[in-house]
């Protein structure tokens, strides 16, 4: 079996959590306190973590979600979960796989038919996922750095260029506490916070298990303070318009300009989320694909083009990108990631426990 090391995991972590975060602006309906939505969906995120996802990993460390269901539920309820989270990756993936296509339309690609960028894109995402884990969480550690050294110069050319204004993001908590845990939870919880569910596919594969927890933890609280930073810094570039632009971060990068010389900075912008929402897609097809291969007995190239040709399908459902933008935010985020999120899991930890306290004390008893 393939293992992936700690400081691959630490990578995947990030840029998974990152993916196409920086997008857009996180709670927008709480306005100018957008940013401490964000901070208050990390650490509900950080509990639903550290109380459930990490726990039902720390009950059967070397068993990946699939194989849990088929042995707390039994095979036919297993199989039906199976096939439940393998709609749900696919569909993941799916929307940063239209997410990808639209943006490079809009920005780099403008004469190019949607289905040739998707076509592309989900060809160099089958090659990683045949290429196995470890190759893919390689690639994704040497990607790491430089997107999050470009992300700190943009941050820099932003505050240089004057656009940064702090008293954008003034009065803190003007209209209260609950419209910004309003905005909080669910939605932001649910994206990108909630999302680490994934991981229950993956952390199977990881080599020095008792460094897991904190690796974990550690990664997920500096991308939590990085996307709330990006949230203060659309807040205080744009100002209200940050709350209607379908796009912000790229619409800042647009603005700035440095000694006239630097400036329009919006492509290499997109060019770098592309990026993080290529990294996420992947991870989102890698679960499917490992979910796949629970549900079909077939051969490995196989799978993937089948999981493939399911993703470039559903990537085509949609009619445009608003249509995609506005079914996510407004359905999914409260209604249908939950259930994969919390709900399911929180009743696979349940009856983790409950069979792990009829073992307890049974022992005792013999």
């Amino acid at each position: 079996m393939e293992r992936i090391s700690q400081p691959q995991l630490a990578a995947l972590v990030v840029m998974f959590q990152i993916g196409s975060s920086p997008l857009f602006l996180l709670g927008a309906s709480a306005g100018a306190d957008a940013w401490i939505a964000v901070l208050v969906a990390m650490l509900a995120g950080l509990l639903l973590l550290v109380l459930l996802t990490l726990q039902i990993r720390r009950l059967e460390p070397d068993k990946d979600l699939v194989e849990m269901f088929r042995t707390y539920f039994g095979r036919v309820i297993g199989y039906a979960f199976a096939i439940a989270y393998f709609v749900y990756f696919s569909y993941k993936s799916v929307r940063n796989i239209r997410e990808f296509g639209d943006l490079m339309i809009l920005y780099l690609l403008p004469s190019t038919p949607l289905f040739i960028v998707i076509g592309c894109v989900l060809i160099v995402a089958g090659f990683a996922v045949w290429q196995g884990i470890e190759a893919f969480t390689r690639m994704t550690q040497i990607i790491m750095p430089v997107v999050l050294i470009i992300y700190a110069a943009f941050f820099f050319m932003i505050y240089a260029s004057g656009l940064f204004d702090i008293h954008r993001i003034q009065p803190i908590a003007d209209k209260g506490l609950g419209k910004v845990a309003e905005a909080a939870l669910p939605e932001i919880v649910s994206f990108p916070f909630g999302e680490m569910v994934l991981f229950l596919m993956l952390w199977k594969y990881v080599a020095s298990k008792k460094k897991t927890f904190r690796t974990t933890i550690r990664c997920y609280v500096y991308t939590g303070l990085f996307l709330t930073a990006t949230n203060i810094v659309i807040i205080a570039s744009l100002g209200p318009i940050s709350q209607i632009s379908v796009v912000p971060f790229i619409q800042i990068m647009s603005q700035v300009e440095i000694a006239s010389v630097i400036e329009r900075l919006d492509p290499l912008a997109a060019s770098l989320i592309f990026a993080g929402v290529f990294i996420k897609m992947t991870a989102y097809f890698f679960g499917a694909f490992l979910v796949g291969g629970h549900l079909v007995k077939t051969k490995k190239r196989y799978l993937v083009v089948g999981v493939g040709a399911v993703l470039f399908i559903g990537a085509l459902t949609f009619r445009s990108y608003m249509q995609h933008i506005w079914f996510g935010f407004e359905q999914n985020l409260k209604y249908h990631f939950p259930m994969f999120q919390i709900y399911i899991p929180a009743l696979l930890l349940l009856v983790m426990l409950f069979r792990s306290r009829l073992r307890a004390d049974g022992n005792r008893q013999s």
